[in-house]
């Protein structure tokens, strides 16, 4: 399409266009107008994989939805998203076509490029306040513009002006879509933009705190590394994107927030490319509509076409809520453990008093990170909570000596043991620590000392336990120990504690990772049963739950943030009433995403992608209480099958009390044994019946 039929057409109705109304919305699909736009919005982000140094998390642009005559589809959708420094590039030569030198808006694009970078804040919002005026007096004038304000930076994210309604704005996006008519993922034309932001980068690349030596080798080729990366992220993250959405594999909308408005788009090629666009001020809400209306269209057009490949598209929108029902009825009672909550936990020797009360603060209500490096020894078993300060400080002592020690065998290894550590273990550990959390600002760059540290920690833990050795997934639950603790020593047996001490752990043997997924199978069996089935109706493909072997191996680690994550340690981590608790994390995350698997019968690679593509998306606050709310309703079932029984039995005292103790039933899987090792009584009810009537007695207690 022309860019003059794109501007006449914007021209006659700008604010019609460019601000969305789901009734023309509706009506431009059905009607199949080639080149209507449905939708608009600018500042929609898309953000670095990886926070690098000196490249910012935000690269707000402006995105557009138009519609466009399909051969096979009939009627398509065209997405297409511009940066902003792009569009600010070639505003002023759009302005020279159409607005006069005397228009307001034309000055004030003068003024704003010749604005310096330096200028003051206060000078800014001077200009900005300006612009909204002229803006505001033009409005309702036939082709009125408003011009966007500049987004450059993470701060200009507050700005409260997230539409272009300016004929002029569509230029750039005009031209994308005259220069290709075929689906592009990755545009990379914009390299030009790649390199301006390189060259500005450059300068302040060598104040980075990246903990390399100053000078030598070690420092230019950090510098080279940390340098390509960003080359690699601008160049993916600067081009104009436009994309065929009617012969995408998926489009799947997650709203981060509670009145469902702000989130995040991710489209899916069936070449498996990924684009993630971020809607920080709102505006999802109002494209879920139109993509809602799409559908509903698509399936009419396509209800007499039996091509799979016209109609495989899958779409879902994820609005995870949880009624205040169906919390834990102690949700929000406890808050954050900070330090005044803690000191009051210790009496003046420095011992822990009532160590249950502590564990379930801390299941509910989390840690300061302020305070962790001196909370999490006692939860990983390297502290006593009877122990006092004094105590504390000689078994420190103490154990840094055996720690020496520890090392010390290890570097005294003959030619021939240490040939074939090097083989079994180091050479594996070398190549994974310099991978591990290279984002976070304590591993962040090359020769960093840290990084040697946790390689010290873990190859030194491959002496210390030879039977586990070291496994891939190690490094990963090692760096945000020695992160919090700060201490080579300490952090070494905090290690010891989670991988001995705790279930909570990357295993490196298949028999532990069957019996946490036989776990998870009862769980699902008994909490979702409607899930259960479609995994058994998949076989044993189905049943070997692929999709949450990495949840369960990294502990949630590559899923959620890592303020979520180690929120989720945490938790796991107090003991409260299981040891268990990551398996219903598990199930929280399956009952709160998870209904596309059932709705759609999703085959098994299919919910392996699904699962997949929700990492980072979820909202793990959320599948926190889930999960709490869960426990809480396993906890008051009347009966349990003697399959969970070891579920509840390493904890101790506190998860059954006199009140609620169930019945164990026998789920007749003893081979080896005639009877039921756990004492479980037989029951005439066929299995499915039987969960269904043990989850609703829970809603009914």
């Amino acid at each position: 399409m022309s860019l003059g039929r794109l501007l006449r057409r914007a021209s006659s109705k700008a604010s019609d266009l460019l601000t969305f109304n789901p009734g023309a919305g509706g009506s431009s699909i059905r009607s199949g107008l080639d080149g209507e736009i449905i939708f608009s919005k600018n500042n929609v982000c898309v953000h670095p994989a990886e926070p690098l140094p000196g490249l910012p998390e935000h690269h707000p642009g402006y995105l557009c939805v138009h519609v466009e005559k399909d051969e096979s589809l009939g009627t398509t959708l065209i997405l297409t998203w511009v940066p902003n420094s792009r569009i600010q590039r070639q505003d002023e030569e759009a302005l020279r076509y159409i607005t006069p030198e005397s228009s307001p808006v034309r000055r004030n694009a003068r003024r704003r490029g010749r604005r310096p970078h330096s200028r003051p804040p206060a000078a800014q919002e001077e200009d900005e306040d300006e612009e909204r005026l002229i803006a505001s007096t033009e409005e309702g004038d036939e082709g009125s513009c408003e011009l966007s304000d500049e987004v450059s930076r993470d701060s200009t994210m507050g700005s409260d002006s997230d539409t272009f309604s300016s004929p002029f704005c569509l230029s750039p996006v005009s031209e994308a879509l005259c220069e290709s008519s075929s689906s592009v993922f990755l545009d990379n034309e914009s390299r030009e933009l790649c390199e301006e932001s390189m060259n500005h980068s450059a300068s302040s690349a060598s104040s980075l705190d990246s903990h390399a030596p100053s000078e030598g080798t070690g420092q230019s080729q950090g510098m080279r590394w940390e340098e390509q990366q960003k080359v690699l992220a601008l160049e993916q993250l600067c081009g104009v994107f436009r994309v065929d959405l009617g012969h995408m594999r998926s489009l799947r909308l997650f709203f981060s927030d509670e009145a469902c408005t702000s989130g995040q788009l991710v489209i899916a090629s069936r070449e498996s490319q990924y684009k993630i666009l971020h809607f920080h001020h709102a505006g999802l809400d109002k494209l879920a509509e139109v993509f809602q209306q799409w559908k509903c269209c698509r399936e009419t057009q396509l209800k007499d076409q039996v091509s799979d490949e016209k109609s495989c598209m899958q779409f879902s929108i994820q609005r995870p809520t949880l009624p205040s029902a169906e919390t834990h009825p102690e949700e929000r009672l406890y808050r954050r453990l900070d330090v005044t909550i803690w000191l009051r936990h210790l009496n003046h020797n420095g011992q822990v008093e009532e160590e249950y009360k502590l564990r379930k603060a801390i299941f509910f209500g989390g840690i300061d990170p302020s305070i962790r490096g001196e909370v999490w020894p006692f939860l990983l078993h390297y502290y006593s909570y009877d122990s006092t300060s004094q105590e504390r400080e000689a078994w420190r002592l103490q154990k840094r000596s055996h720690y020496h020690d520890v090392q010390q065998r290890r570097l005294s290894m003959s030619p021939e043991e240490h040939s074939e550590f090097w083989r079994k273990v180091q050479f594996t550990v070398d190549k994974d620590v310099v991978r591990t959390d290279r984002s976070n600002h304590f591993f962040r760059g090359e020769n960093n000392p840290n990084v040697e540290i946790m390689r010290r920690i873990l190859l030194n833990y491959a002496v210390f336990n030879p039977d586990m050795g070291y496994c891939q997934g190690m490094s990963d639950l090692v760096a945000p120990l020695l992160t919090e603790v700060q201490d080579e020593s300490d952090t070494f047996w905090c290690f010891v504690g989670l991988m001995e001490n705790t279930i909570f752990i990357s295993s490196p043997r298949d028999e532990d990772m069957e019996k946490q997924l036989m776990y998870l199978r009862e769980l699902l069996r008994l909490m979702l049963p409607r899930f259960h089935h479609h995994l058994t109706r998949l076989g044993e493909d189905g049943l070997q739950l692929l999709f949450c072997h990495r949840w369960i191996l990294l502990c949630f680690k590559r899923e959620f943030p890592d303020t979520e994550a180690l929120r989720m340690w945490e938790a796991c981590w107090a003991h409260y009433q299981t040891d268990y608790f990551h398996l219903f994390l598990c199930v929280a995350i399956i009952v709160l995403y998870g209904e596309d698997v059932t709705e759609q019968q999703l085959a098994t690679d299919q919910m392996l992608l699904h699962f997949s593509n929700l990492s980072m998306h979820m909202n793990g606050e959320l599948v926190l209480r889930k999960a709490r709310s869960l426990l809480y309703q396993f906890r008051l079932l009347p009966r349990i099958p003697c399959s969970l029984h070891d579920l509840c039995k390493l904890c101790g005292p506190g998860m059954w009390d006199s009140r609620y103790i169930p019945t164990v039933e026998c789920s007749g899987e003893h081979p080896d044994s005639q009877s039921c090792p756990y004492g479980g009584t037989s029951t005439p009810q066929p299995s499915g019946s039987k969960t269904r009537d043990i989850f609703t007695f829970r809603k009914h207690t």
